[in-house]
């Protein structure tokens, strides 16, 4: 089994994090009714986990001790220029065009626990709603997606494959929760068109994320929370959510523009070295070719 997983790591991820996700999806989407009568349980949020979970798995049967070091390390990296930081912290700002929207258009001000109003969690406060949101939303879906997916396609691809192939699995993930959430099946045919293409963009814009700043987990998953809070809550309605989403499109519009067609792999990562198969011990990590961000990575 091992040796099966090594070979066809991605495989073996894809297939994992569909089946603990979808499995849970299925399951509570026969009691969708408590889902949309707002009694908080049933919750989508463990389905969310499912790409957190499958990588770690299927880390630890791939690449054992030294696999785990090297995800963890990308999980609690932190330091990776102010810049990133900002960027996070802004678009958590837009947040606050609700109550321009709302001073414009004659409608109420949301009030602050109308911006704590997520769904799939329950009325725990602000501070609460963004800690469950950035664990369960943020870290259990990027530690799969970018973490995982995106880094071992970024060894083969371009920055613009990988982004691409990682949205259509990200899509077709996505699927159950049109039978789930209300918010999903609001869209229409031109709602989930719109979606469709911002969740591209946004693969774009997290890939890029990922790998200018030396493949931080940690960012990527703040700015998804960032993002999410910012266009999904009850405070901010379709016309923040619409804006943020414009964003987003235009500034992977700006990314793929500098993006050379036809571009090189965008990482360089050894495989973890166990005892036996090099100079290195088991259960340490050879760090000598760590991986390189490229050149055009500058911002």
């Amino acid at each position: 089994m091992r040796s099966l997983v090594r070979r066809h790591r991605v495989a073996a991820f894809v297939v994992l994090t569909f089946s603990l996700s979808w499995s849970w999806l299925i399951a509570i989407a026969v009691r969708a009714d408590l889902v949309r009568a707002g009694d908080g349980w049933p919750t989508h949020l463990p389905a969310l986990a499912g790409p957190a979970v499958a990588a770690v798995v299927v880390t630890a049967v791939a690449d054992g001790r030294p696999g785990l070091a090297d995800l963890a390390a990308r999980l609690t990296r932190w330091r990776v220029g102010r810049r990133w930081w900002l960027l996070v912290l802004g678009t958590a700002a837009l947040a606050l065009l609700a109550v321009v929207v709302a001073l414009v258009t004659g409608q109420p001000v949301p009030s602050p626990a109308d911006f704590s109003r997520y769904s799939g969690i329950g009325m725990i406060g602000l501070p609460g709603v963004v800690a469950v949101a950035f664990v369960v939303n943020g870290i259990g879906e990027e530690t799969g997606w970018r973490g995982f997916l995106a880094d071992h396609l970024l060894q083969e691809r371009s920055l613009r494959s990988t982004a691409v192939l990682v949205a259509a699995v990200w899509l077709v993930w996505h699927v159950p929760q049109f039978w789930v959430l209300d918010g999903f099946r609001s869209f229409g045919v031109l709602g989930t068109i719109g979606w469709a293409v911002s969740l591209v963009a946004a693969s774009v814009v997290l890939t890029w994320m990922y790998r200018g700043t030396g493949r931080s987990i940690l960012l990527v998953a703040a700015w998804h929370t960032a993002f999410n809070l910012a266009s999904a809550t009850e405070a901010t309605g379709w016309a923040v959510g619409l804006l943020a989403s414009l964003l987003v499109i235009t500034g992977a519009v700006a990314i793929l523009r500098r993006e050379p067609v036809g571009a090189a792999p965008a990482l360089d990562v050894p495989e973890p070295v166990e005892r036996g198969s090099g100079s290195t011990p088991q259960g340490v990590i050879d760090h000598s070719h760590r991986a390189r961000v490229r050149p055009d990575d500058r911002s």
